[in-house]
Order: structure tokens, then sequence, then C-alpha cells
């Protein structure tokens, strides 16, 4: 068997098949028996331990110990009704030890992880795994899910979505080859929503029927796809859930709109001037034209200044201005002679 037939027995385990802790098993079939065997044989089996296991008799779980996974699909495991689910024992070249036993078989063991390959042998005291690659680890223990898991190796770096187990060493089973791995270059997709519902097969997520829960944004490896429907997981490899890329759109949600209060529409109405009256300004009394007064005074002339303006009978001021000086001449001269004959008058009175 290769590390990488390894590797895929381990996640086929994980995936497809439920498992339960039991100290001393590998791979057997949950049953009142082999309960009732394991009891006589180990004292791990408390009343408490037995009464957990116990619920699941009979509703197609099998039960493993950290070793025992190992050595399960070593002895050929493959999931079947039999007791130990397929696989024999202390066969194939594997012989039946415990996790210190099974270091000691190891090649190239070292507390060093940076050079890790896939398929070696993960230990710390009283407890073993296998390491799968990407720093994550499978392994059975009664802690966290209770059975067959996948956990990050913190020596490498804690992962989110994982528990965390730190290791004491590493090495290569004598009964692996071990070959690299080519890298595939894995899809990825992205959860831009909040929260996507998810469901357990492509047909439910293609008609949104049956979610299971829902998954929150991020970035997740493509394990398959299908009707357009997508399998997405957080583990390379790893079978996870199917959602409908239509639900991965975020929705514009438009503002509510503002109620506009309706003014009714105003007429416009034109302002209406007063008529504007010119009034005609005043003359200034002096620039009034008079007509001349003619004193009874001898000394006085009269002086008319002509004007080429028209008077109302059609005379021009010229002949007008003439006329006035003429009449002028002959009451000065009546006057003159009046003055006369009253002084003879006067002397003939005396």
């Amino acid at each position: 068997m290769t590390n990488l037939e390894l590797k895929n027995k381990l996640l086929d385990i994980v995936n497809n098949y439920k498992t339960i802790y039991g100290m001393g098993t590998w791979g057997w079939v949950v049953t009142q028996s082999a309960i009732d065997r394991k009891v006589k044989e180990s004292s791990w089996w408390t009343s408490s331990k037995v009464k957990t296991i116990s619920k699941v008799i009979d509703k197609g779980y099998f039960m493993f110990d950290c070793v025992g996974l190992i050595k399960g699909i070593l002895w050929g495991w493959n999931g079947s009704n039999k007791i130990y689910g397929g696989a024999g024992y202390a066969c194939n070249g594997v012989p039946d030890v415990n996790t210190e036993g099974m270091l000691a078989k190891c090649k190239n063991v070292s507390t060093n992880f940076s050079n890790i390959e896939i398929g070696e042998y993960l230990w710390m005291s009283g407890h073993c795994g296998i390491y799968i690659g990407d720093g994550l680890a499978v392994e059975c223990t009664p802690i966290w899910k209770n059975g067959v898991q996948i956990t990050a190796v913190a020596n490498i770096g804690k992962k989110s979505g994982y528990n965390s187990r730190t290791w004491t060493k590493h090495g290569k089973l004598p009964y692996i080859t071990y070959e690299k791995e080519e890298v595939e270059e894995v899809k990825q997709y992205k959860i831009i929503v909040d929260k996507i519902p998810v469901y357990t097969n492509s047909s439910n997520a293609k008609n949104n029927k049956s979610s299971v829960g829902t998954w929150s944004k991020g970035t997740y490896y493509i394990f398959n796809e299908a009707y357009g429907m997508i399998n997405i997981t957080k583990t390379k490899g790893q079978a996870g859930a199917w959602i409908n890329p239509a639900d991965n759109v975020i929705k514009e949600v438009e503002p509510p709109k503002e109620e506009v209060e309706e003014k009714p529409i105003e007429t416009p109405t034109e302002e209406v001037k007063p008529p504007i009256i010119e009034e005609t300004p005043k003359e200034d009394e002096d620039n009034i034209e008079k007509e001349p007064v003619i004193e009874d005074k001898p000394d006085e002339t009269i002086n008319n200044t002509p004007n080429e303006e028209t008077n109302g009978n059609g005379q021009d001021n010229e002949e007008i201005g003439q006329e006035l000086e003429e009449t002028t001449k002959e009451n000065i001269f009546v006057k003159i002679i009046k003055i006369i004959i009253d002084f003879i008058i006067g002397i003939f009175k005396r």
C-alpha cells in the first residue's frame, strides 16, 4: 500500500462511515456480543462507556481505537458487516502492537515537523494518528467527535474549523511505500453572502429543498460539481456540502421611496402694473413766454426777443415783433403830443 492510498482510505472512513471509539478494536461492527467480549478483555470498558457505545448497537457503527485504525486498514478492513469489518488479524506482515510498539517499527523518526510527508505515523504518549497533508491528520479519539476524525497538527499550525493536537514524534511506517503526491490544482469558490443554505445533494440544492443549515462567507475548495450545483469543502479531497450558486448573490436592496407631498400646481399670474402716466413737466415760469406788457412810461423800452417758432395764427414771431415795435413808437408819439397839449392849456389858464 502506498502512502497516498492510506490517506484516501482514511478519508473514506471519515466521510462515509459511522464510527465510535472502542479500546482494543480495529473496525469491529458494534454489536452486543462484541461489547460483551471487550468488557471481559479490558478494564477500559466501564459501565458508562458501555452505556454510550450500546446506544449505537445495530445502527451501522464501527469501533476503532487509535492504533487499531491503522492496523485495521493494513489488515484489510473494507467496511463489511463481518465482525471485524472485513479485516483479518495480524496479517499482511503487520504485527499486533500498541502505539509505542508501532513507533518502534517506524523509520526516520523525528521531532522536526517541517519535513513530514503524507502517510507518516504521528505519535504522542498513549496515542497515535496518520498525517494526511496540508497540516492535517486523521485520528480516532474518544474526545471531540468520539470517533475517526480530522484534526489539525498544531506542530505545523492551527487551522480554523479543526481541533488541534500537538504531537511528539513522527516516522515512516515500514509497511507503506512513500511517494510524492502530484499536486493537483484545486479550484476554490468564494462565498460572498453572510449565510448560504447548504444541502446534502445536488438535487435538493437545485430545487432549494430541505436545507440542512448554512455556511458563512469565505473561501472554500470545490470537491464536486453537478447540474450547475457545487459541493464545497474546507478540506481538499474531502466531500463537503452542496450549494446553489444562485444563492451566492448579494441582492441590492432598494432604498425606501420618500413620500413627496403633492402640492397644487400654481398658475403663474402676471403682475399687473398700473399704467405709467407720463406727467408733463411743469414749465418753469421763467421759461413761459408772456405777452409783452406795454407800460405808459416814455423811457421804458420793451425788448422782444424774436423766436423762430410760429404762433397759433400762422404768423412767425419776427412779424409780431415788428408790429409791436411800430405800436410802441405810435404810443410814445401820442404821449408826447398829449404832454405838449397839456402844457399849452396850462399856460392859457394862468
